[in-house]
């Protein structure tokens, strides 16, 4: 019944913490269970798992100001 519970939550994208704490909540799981089997699953798993964690992983920005800068004085230039 964990597994699939777990495997609820990873169809929903949702980070091992966030599946701990969804399962304590709303299926009464003892997070000490839920995280054994997690790492049962992740055993027989290795590859799903890392490519998982990998995808849910929260990704750096490209954010790059000085280009809204330079557009922002242009904009300033024609005034």
């Amino acid at each position: 019944m964990v597994q699939h519970l777990i495997e609820r939550c990873i169809i929903l994208r949702m980070s091992r913490e966030d599946c701990v704490r969804a399962l304590a909540e709303h299926a009464c799981i003892r997070p000490l269970v839920t995280l054994t089997v997690w790492k049962g699953l992740i055993k027989e798993n290795k590859g799903f798992f890392q490519a998982y964690l990998h995808e849910i992983s929260p990704r750096h920005c490209s954010y790059k100001p000085q280009g809204r800068l330079s557009r922002f004085s242009r904009r300033n230039q024609w005034k």
